[in-house]
Parts: structure tokens; sequence; C-alpha cells
């Protein structure tokens, strides 16, 4: 199950361009001469785009480059455009999908472009599944920033573009489904995520927050620099499954070994303890408390999501 979180974004024509890869000049010409669609005005008179919109465009582009001419599939309905495309994986257009959307948030980075950043944040959130989101756009444009910020290519500026727009976009999720913790509406074993005292880097324990939206998960997101105890007792007393932390800067990692020992002697044996972010590998060296499971990418944090919600369904 794939929540989507698009259905009433807005885009711009620009936002649009980059999004699908097809130029503003062919946008407003596949407009006038073949009513691809009809975006709406703007008080400005400047074009609006909605999700659907930006669908229909993206499979447009990918039917016209399997070489079918833009004349000849411009009045096919999205079921009809589908069906041309169905020799094509899913796998391969979310790749292709997720490429793009990197090659073009990594170009509005550079540019000094917190707006277009935004918007293709969005956007990614409006084309792909949470889950792809997260594994193949997110994260690895917020490790190549991370890096060409670390190597002087980029200034800390620059890298919180990224980091806030991505913040905004997840925090707007989380807060669709945070609700559903304590009104009884949401399905599915409970995960809190936080992180220990001291750690206060919270994007990577957000995006696994969000992943877990994406499956038939609740969640309870109590934030960062919580200590062991704290984080102990709220699991126990909202009934938790699992508790998920995120250690991203491990450099006292005997600090931090001792932290995961203390919360999971404090929480009741029933209750799962995943461990996961940059520092984790750090802490694979080192002696844990039995029951502590340690994740090394979001892939790991997605597959044992998903085997969570199985192993609960109905």
């Amino acid at each position: 199950m794939t929540a989507d979180f698009g259905d009433v974004a807005e885009f711009s024509i620009k936002a649009v361009a980059q999004a699908t890869g097809l130029s503003v000049e062919t946008l407003r010409a596949w407009e006038r001469r073949y009513g691809v669609i009809e975006p709406r005005r703007g008080a400005g008179g400047h074009r609006i785009y909605s999700t659907q919109d930006v669908a229909r465009l993206r499979r447009l582009r990918e039917t016209t480059s399997c070489g079918h001419p833009i004349g000849k599939v411009a009045h096919l309905t999205n079921e009809q455009l589908a069906l041309l495309l169905k020799t094509r994986e899913p796998e391969c257009l979310h790749r292709s999908a997720a490429e793009m959307l990197v090659s073009r948030i990594l170009g509005a980075v550079e540019s000094y472009q917190p707006p277009e950043c935004d918007q293709l944040v969005a956007m990614a959130f409006a084309l792909l599944p949470t889950s792809r989101v997260i594994t193949d756009v997110l994260a690895p444009t917020l490790r190549e920033v991370g890096s060409r910020w670390e190597r002087g290519k980029l200034s800390i500026g620059q890298e919180r573009i990224l980091s806030c727009a991505v913040r905004r976009k997840v925090m707007g999720v989380l807060n669709t489904f945070q609700g559903n913790t304590y009104n009884g509406s949401g399905a599915g074993p409970l995960v809190v995520f936080a992180t220990l005292s001291g750690e206060r880097h919270e994007l990577g324990i957000l995006m696994c927050a969000a992943l877990a939206a994406s499956f038939t998960l609740r969640l309870d997101y109590l934030g960062a620099d919580l200590p062991a105890e704290v984080i102990a007792d709220h699991a126990e007393r909202v009934g938790a499954a699992v508790v998920a932390i995120s250690v991203v800067m491990a450099d006292d990692a005997r600090r931090c070994q001792r932290q995961l020992i203390a919360l999971r002697r404090r929480l009741p044996q029933p209750i799962g303890l995943w461990v996961g972010g940059g520092g984790a590998e750090q802490l694979a060296s080192r002696r844990l408390a039995p029951g502590i499971v340690l994740l090394t990418s979001f892939r790991d944090f997605e597959q044992r999501a998903a085997l969570l919600a199985r192993a609960h369904a109905p």
C-alpha cells in the first residue's frame, strides 16, 4: 500500500518542465497545437499545473520517446497511453524519473534556488511511490550534497536549501498520518521514531517515518535528542511494536553504545529496537545488547517495515 500525497499539489511551467524532461517551449507547443492538457491560469495569467497534468505529460513524453509521434497520441486517454507503454517495465520508468529528479534537485541547489528545490521535492512525492522517493531520490541527493559540502564544492547555505525542503515536505507527510496513532483510524503495529541524547540530526529518522507511513504501519514521531529512559517509557505507554533510532554522528561511539544498551534494557522484550543511520556501521563492531537490530540503509529499514506490516496483516 502506497500513500499518495500529491493530489492537491500545484506546479509552475518551469517546475513541470524540469519534472517531465520537456522544455518549456515544447510544453507550450503541445498545449497550443494538440491540446494535450488545459492548465488553469493564475491571477497573473501564468499557467498552473496539477499533479494529474504532470502525470499525463510524463506519460506523453515516455510514449513519444518510444517512437510514437505526438500528433498520433496527443488525444489518447491516459488508459490508452498506458497500453502503449505496457511493454516497458515500471521499474525502468521509476528509475528514469528518479534519476531525472536527482539531477534537477542538485541543479536547484547549485544555483541557489530554494523555491525550485521545494517544487521538485514536492514533485517527487507526486510522481513516485513514497518508498522510491526516499530510497531513490532523497537519500542519494542528500548524500551527494553532503559529499560536495565536505569537499568544499557547496556552501552550508546550499546544503540547507535541500535539507529544509526535505524537512518541510516530509513533515507534511507525517502530519497527515500522525493523528492515526491515537484516533483509532490507523491500522497495523505502531513504530516510535526518535534519536538519542546528543543526536540532533533528524532527517534520516524523518524519512524512515515517511517510509513507515507508506505501509500499513502507525507512526509516532518523538523527535531528536531524547534520553533513553524517556523513549522507553513513551514506547511502553503507547503500546509500540518497535522503536526506531537514528544515529548519524557516532563520534562518541562508546557513549552511543551505552545509551542503546540502556534503551534495550528499559524496553519490554516484545518491543523491537531498530538502529540505523550513517553512524550505525560504526556501531557494528561494538558489543550491543541482544535484540538490537542494526540497519545500514533505507532499503534495510523498508524491508523490515514491510515484514512487520505483513506479520500483523489481518
